[in-house]
């Protein structure tokens, strides 16, 4: 284990800063987490020496599925173009296009000046079975930031099963797409952006009283981690809520550039439950104790990590993933940022759809 002040989410930033002395050697640092049910996974490159770490954007990286023939990973450095018009450059990592299958053995290897570095990963099946998807409209009573009661919001009670005889950890996430459709009704275009849900509400995502665990490295839950403690060989309903707020970025503004007021649209949510390794879980524990760093108040956060020859940690996650139809919409002119807030969805499709 290393011990560094904060490391972000290998899905965020992915840059790391070290307590260490000035005097400390070069080495590279590898961050990523690959999802088995995306085609484009993205590496994490920083060179880490004395006490700080820069991102570096000119690495080979090259991935290795079982063995086979090396799969070079592209710097992705994009121009983007935020709200206000201006031109900015922003770096995606080392992406490359893969599929992974659970049982898939991933060695990924950085090599830049005079340095190298790789981690070994194993593609883990999924230990959660979502058994069931039920919505409703519902009104909470309790005052929203502004001090109104009674705020109109869709509940979700997600039936997860655990896969019984072995210990397992989890991670809850959603992803919304949005589909352009032609007259004739066909997809012709789509983004997805993360969905939020408000989590407050359930005693597993956010419990009332802390762990030990909490106790040791800290509370909070910005990854929406858990464990199947209090639901072991058996199953438990997640209740969640649609979010207060709505977070969308500057391509979600800009997907909709040119599409025609009167147009057609619809969107599916992705519910998915990923399971973790247990030390990608202390990993997220870890990063949200960062999170509630007191200074001097607070014991120096240890992350697991799994590279050899250098720094960081590299992992692959695996879903359990069911889809929540919405209705077609008429486009206003407006991106639909809140578009399926209160509308109710349709039907679960059949098991075996595709996503």
């Amino acid at each position: 284990m290393i011990l560094v002040a904060a490391l972000a989410a290998v899905s965020c930033e992915n840059t790391v800063d070290k307590i260490w002395s000035d005097d400390n050697e070069a080495m590279l640092v590898l961050n990523a987490q690959l999802r088995q049910d995306e085609r484009i996974h993205r590496v994490f490159v920083d060179c880490s020496q004395g006490a700080s770490s820069d991102e570096v954007q000119d690495a080979a990286v090259v991935c290795s599925i079982n063995g086979a023939a090396a799969i070079a990973a592209v710097a992705d450095i994009r121009e983007e173009v935020n709200f206000r018009g201006d031109t900015y450059e922003k770096f995606y990592g080392y992406a490359f296009e893969a599929d992974l299958l659970p049982g898939d053995k991933i060695e990924i290897t950085a090599h830049w000046k005079d340095l190298s570095a790789k981690a070994v990963a194993e593609v883990p099946a999924s230990a959660a079975r979502i058994a069931a998807i039920d919505t409703m409209r519902v009104v909470l009573a309790e005052d929203n930031p502004w001090g109104e009661t009674g705020r109109t919001t869709r509940q979700y009670n997600i039936a997860i099963l655990d896969k019984a005889g072995e210990k397992n950890y989890y991670m809850l996430a959603s992803r919304d797409v949005y589909y352009k459709l032609d007259a004739s009704g066909a997809k012709i275009d789509s983004i997805a952006v993360k969905s939020q849900f408000d989590t407050d509400y359930d005693p597993i995502l956010n419990p009332m009283e802390n762990s030990l665990l909490d106790e040791i490295i800290g509370s909070g839950n910005n990854y929406d981690i858990f464990t199947d403690e209090m639901f072991a060989d058996a199953s438990y309903t997640l209740k969640l809520y649609d979010s207060y707020y709505s977070a969308y970025f500057d391509d979600f503004v800009h997907f909709w550039d040119g599409f025609e007021t009167g147009g057609r649209y619809c969107m599916d949510r992705l519910v998915k439950i990923y399971t973790l390794n247990f030390d990608e879980f202390l990993y997220l524990k870890a990063i949200n104790a960062a999170g509630n760093d007191l200074g001097f108040m607070t014991e120096p956060v240890i992350y697991p990590e799994n590279v050899i020859g250098g720094l960081g940690f590299v992992t692959v996650v695996t879903p359990e993933i069911r889809r929540i139809q919405f209705p077609v919409q008429t486009y206003t002119g407006e991106p639909p940022f809140d578009a399926y807030r209160y509308v109710d969805p349709m039907p679960t499709p059949p098991e075996g759809i595709e996503y």
